[in-house]
């Protein structure tokens, strides 16, 4: 078994169709399909049942999932660390992002850290929290941008911003016509959500509300991508709880909708290693808390920080583009940010 095989298993299993990986993978579908053969050969179990109308991991598929993408984040932090024994600790920074920062601040603070530090090479890999908790703690990578999860004194958290949850629908759905929405509206609609074992913050804040508001919402649809969540959705299968802005990114194909009583917030942080220093750690550390408060100052001084209860437009609840300035002071060790206008 060669590492190969499990790069290509794992981007079928994310991608659950071998056009979609072998276009990922940079290779044609053919030898794709050959290495998954020879794979489940070597294994001597089925790890994918296929068809010419769709592909789906077995159970003996799902736990191979897991333990292939250990070894390979395991694999690529002892490249890092290989390489740093060469390029020093300061000029790399080893980066992963929720499978939702596409849809978050993320690429604006990473954008403008690569501005200010061009000289630091920064390696992102997309993992969920769970995922970034072993390797944050096993210090294969540097820092993560993920949910707030629970305490832990292992870890260093910095909180960045707080993104509501809305309900979104497909676009001609027969609610999204409705400027209210109860939780009751949506029992015995088809109900998509994301796998626990992947997003424990974002499954245990849906729970929660759930169990609060008394009702007893049953899922039809589990899968383990945030972009699978957003394209059931977006095909008409049913409806998802979702961070608002996603609102902004999908707004032309499906319809997002407060609830009454609202849904809970997550809580965007970057998290590291207690202990874990080095100066682009604590440059990409400024950068994102200067653009997360940017954020919170256009915000409030626009006066849309709370929209009338009856309003449907969720524009007035859309975290805005960072455009004005912003600056980090620091008092008596403390990080302080303060708004200097807009």
């Amino acid at each position: 078994m060669e590492l190969r095989h499990l790069r290509y298993f794992v981007a079928v299993a994310e991608e659950l169709h071998f056009s979609r990986a072998a276009e990922r993978l940079h290779v044609s579908q053919p030898p794709l399909s050959l290495q998954i053969k020879q794979l489940e050969e070597e294994v001597q179990v089925r790890l994918f049942d296929r068809c010419k109308r769709w592909v789906r991991l077995t159970s003996a598929g799902r736990l191979f999932l897991e333990h292939a993408r250990q070894v390979l984040m395991e694999v690529d932090g002892a490249v890092l660390a290989a390489r740093r024994t060469v390029g020093g600790e300061c000029d790399r920074l080893s980066v992963a992002c929720t499978p939702w920062a596409g849809y978050m601040t993320v690429p604006h603070i990473l954008h403008r850290f690569n501005e200010q530090h061009r000289n630091v090479h920064v390696e992102i890999r997309t993992l969920t929290s769970v995922q970034q908790l072993r390797a944050i703690k096993t210090r294969i990578i540097d820092v993560g941008f993920m949910w707030r999860s629970r305490a832990d004194e292992d870890l260093h958290v910095d909180r960045l911003l707080a993104y509501p949850l809305v309900v979104a629908l497909p676009s001609k759905h027969r609610l999204a016509a409705r400027a209210h929405l109860s939780p009751g509206d949506l029992l015995g609609e088809n109900y998509v959500t994301l796998a626990a074992e992947g997003f424990p913050e974002y499954s245990e804040a849906v729970a929660d509300y759930w169990k609060k508001t008394g009702v007893a919402m049953t899922v039809q649809y589990r899968t383990d991508r945030p972009n699978g969540l957003i394209e059931l959705v977006a095909s008409g299968v049913g409806f998802a709880i979702v961070p608002l802005p996603i609102h902004e990114y999908e707004k032309q194909r499906i319809v997002c909708r407060r609830l009454d009583p609202a849904l809970p917030q997550l809580e965007l942080t970057l998290t590291r290693s207690r202990g874990a220093e080095s100066p682009a750690i604590e440059a990409l550390l400024e950068v994102a808390l200067q653009i997360a408060e940017q954020q919170r100052c256009l915000f409030t001084s626009k006066g849309r920080a709370d929209p009338s209860p009856g309003s449907s437009d969720l524009s007035a609840l859309a975290l805005p583009s960072w455009t004005g300035k912003t600056g980090p002071t620091r008092t008596s060790g403390v990080r302080q940010h303060v708004c200097r206008g807009t």
